[in-house]
């Protein structure tokens, strides 16, 4: 858990194995890595067997994300919260709820895949605006969401073996009506 920092971290050729959260006098956080308003370029990393609610948790920072994989993930992936930043180049294996999620951030995705996720390839909630380009999607329930009052662009990829393809919808009160764009996207063998 990185809080605050003064300067960007920068981590390489790293592996984050069968972790869970930190548990600390009553003081717990979601993610199995955390960088709380701490800057953070994360680059040739492995995120495998975590055992918590998130395995890489972002909030409140600027993130540069490259080819890095998550694998066996025991809910989320990458979980980013009201930040701003690039995921380049990564691969999302067995994910058990979202690969990834995004919250009140603004973020490009590109050329990720993704393979078996229990719920959302790619979500986008709270106003965020994303991304997402030159990507693979299979097998999972929902290949890309857009809720909350979100922008999500969609181009160059292929969504395949998902319950929905694409889902736009409203659940909290208090934001907009979110928007979805898909462009030269393939959706194959989608409910």
């Amino acid at each position: 858990t990185v809080l605050q920092a003064q300067s960007a971290s920068s981590l390489q050729h790293v592996t984050f194995e069968n972790l869970t959260t930190l548990n600390k006098n009553g003081w717990t956080l979601t993610g199995a890595v955390n960088f709380y308003e701490s800057n953070v370029e994360i680059s040739h990393c492995a995120f495998v067997s975590n055992h918590c609610e998130d395995a890489l948790n972002t909030i409140r920072c600027e993130f540069k994300v490259q080819h890095c994989r998550f694998e066996q993930i025991f809910s989320d992936a990458f979980d980013s919260d009201f930040c701003q930043g690039e995921l380049l180049s990564s691969t999302f294996y067995n994910i058990g709820n979202d690969a990834i999620d995004f919250s009140g951030s603004h973020a490009a995705i590109r050329d990720v895949t993704i393979e078996t996720c229990g719920d959302k390839g790619v979500s986008g909630g709270e106003a965020s605006r994303l991304q997402v380009m030159d990507s693979r999607i299979k097998g999972g329930m929902i290949g890309v969401a857009s809720k909350d009052a979100s922008q999500v662009s969609v181009s160059n990829t292929v969504v395949s073996d998902m319950h929905y393809g694409a889902v736009v919808f409203r659940k909290k009160p208090e934001y907009g009506f979110p928007s979805l764009v898909l462009k030269n996207t393939e959706m194959v063998a989608v409910d």
